[in-house]
């Protein structure tokens, strides 16, 4: 009985012994078990930001996000308190937190940041880049805070820049509708509301007697005739689209219906949507059609309902009103048999998409413009002055031998193969030279050189005659601000560049174009 009774008392003994190394072993000294969590993110960002219709980005119902964040807890252990904030840096200030109080282990979450822009981004004109930082805090199993802060680049576009389309490579089936999957931002350039517009609309109805559009389908089919007839008057046109304007590959400069009026001219979608929004001035339904390579407007008239297709770029053969809706018949029915879009402008305005703040203008700044009614009386032209003759010198180079005839008020600059002449006003006019280069040569030399120091765009090319040699002619936008037209052509072995550059002013950029052109035809070979 004894030596049984000691076996049982060392077995419970043992027992003991390695239940509490087993405690040992699972509990280290100094405290509980303690594990980090373990984030894995992914941040994602549009490539680009619609300045121009920038208020669609803080709708969330409309579904334009602007960073996208994929965040996994693969840890095992929760996170607590998580926090994720967001701003556009300089165009937006810190997003209100999103919280979520738990992630689990092996839990996901997709968050999007619709951000609340500055109306300053409708100031840009020309793509300016920016970035989007990114701000996620929480806390650990211990209530250990913890912070990642990151930030993505992204292309803010200028305010005339559209995009049709934001769809990946991946998600791009290059059908129509996928090349053109933005277009309910058109809505935004459609502006009824603008003063110049609405003066416009109003100087049209009036010269169709004031009539009252909403009233009946005459008394609106009279007042866009009326509106029709002033654009024909002050010679508004069509102008054509550059070749890639469809392909939806790149951003296209847009106009607001008042650069229509200022400039007298329009693609098929500035005039249609110039014209969509005259309509809407006067209390009309109007849209947008889009079909491959054309876009045309759309009126309803209010009580029968009927749809009147205009064919707008008609106002480039100065087409009656009449003759612009026969066109437009014919269009609308190309349409239909095809692929196509309408752009409910309206819908679209009522969930958002609407435009940006515009410049404020002067009230008499249709009159500064030169708009007229058939009625108004046209101005007598005052007697000018006569020009007085500036003093000039001209400049004679020996090897290769050329002169050109310049002010006298200029500065000249001579380095090698080139010289340099500059206007007390920053014009900078430039020859340079090249032995045994051809004009595609010295067109590439000169381009690699300017892209060097900063950012060029071709804005035009085509062919001209200097001293009698045949020329290219380029025009180019340089460093964001200047103007840059150049020649490039041979002669006798070697080729040449005579080019003259300054900063793009509204107000002097034909007098400074005038100016330089009228040195350049000076230029004399031999």
């Amino acid at each position: 009985m004894d030596t049984i009774h000691l076996r049982n008392v060392l077995t419970i003994v043992l027992g003991v012994v390695v239940l509490a190394s087993a405690v040992l072993y699972f509990v280290p000294i100094g405290g509980q078990v303690y594990e980090e969590p373990k984030l894995e993110y992914k941040i994602l960002t549009s490539t680009h930001i619609i300045s121009g219709a920038y208020k669609v980005y803080g709708n969330p119902r409309l579904g334009f996000w602007v960073a996208k964040v994929v965040l996994a807890n693969k840890g095992t252990v929760p996170v607590h308190n998580l926090k994720i904030s967001y701003e556009v840096e300089g165009y937006s200030e810190w997003s209100e937190s999103e919280q979520y109080l738990v992630l689990l282990p092996n839990s996901t979450i997709v968050d999007l940041y619709y951000p609340l822009l500055s109306h300053e981004v409708a100031k840009l004109t020309t793509p300016t880049p920016s970035r989007v930082r990114l701000k996620m805090v929480y806390t650990d199993s211990k209530g250990t805070p913890h912070e990642i802060i990151e930030s993505k680049s992204i292309d803010i576009l200028g305010v005339h820049d559209f995009i049709f389309t934001s769809l990946s490579p991946e998600e791009n089936t290059g059908t129509f509708y996928d090349v053109f999957n933005n277009y309910p931002l058109l809505a935004a350039w459609v502006t009824p509301v603008d003063p110049v517009v609405r003066e416009y609309g109003d100087m049209g109805n009036k010269l169709a007697g004031g009539a009252g559009a909403t009233l009946s389908d005459e008394e609106a089919v009279k007042s866009l005739t009326g509106m029709w007839t002033l654009s024909v008057y002050n010679e508004i046109s069509y102008k054509t689209e550059p070749e890639a304007f469809w392909t939806g590959k790149f951003s296209e400069y847009i106009k607001y219906p008042r650069d229509v009026i200022r400039d007298r001219a329009g693609t098929c979608v500035d005039t249609a949507i110039f014209f969509a929004s005259l309509a809407i001035v006067q209390g009309l339904e109007a849209y947008i059609v889009l079909m491959p390579g054309h876009a045309f407007p759309l009126v309803k008239l209010p009580k029968s309902g009927q749809i009147i297709p205009i064919e707008s770029t008609a106002l480039n053969d100065r087409a009656s009103f009449e003759g612009a809706v026969e066109a437009g018949v014919k269009t609308f029915g190309e349409a239909m048999s095809g692929p196509h879009i309408i752009v409910d402008i309206q819908q679209f305005q009522a969930m958002g998409i609407r435009p940006p703040e515009l410049e404020a203008l002067p009230a008499d700044i249709l009159q500064k413009w030169g708009i007229k009614t058939p009625t108004q009386p046209q101005p007598q032209p005052q007697p000018q002055p006569e020009p007085q003759p500036q003093p000039t010198s001209t400049y004679i180079n020996p090897l290769p031998k050329w002169s050109m005839t310049y002010p006298s008020s200029w500065t000249v600059e001579e380095v090698e193969n080139e010289v340099d002449f500059y206007s007390p006003e920053g014009i900078e006019l430039i020859v340079a030279w090249g032995r045994g280069l051809s004009k595609e040569e010295v067109r590439q030399s000169v381009e690699d050189f300017l892209r060097e120091k900063d950012d060029l765009e071709i804005v035009d090319e085509g062919e001209d005659v200097v001293s009698d040699v045949s020329a290219i002619l380029v025009e180019y936008l340089w460093a964001e601000d200047y103007i840059v037209v150049a020649r490039y052509l041979e002669h006798q072995g070697y080729g040449f560049a005579i080019l003259y550059d300054f900063i793009y002013d509204e107000d002097n950029y034909e007098a400074n174009l005038n100016a330089c052109e009228a040195i350049v035809e000076t230029f004399r070979l031999g």
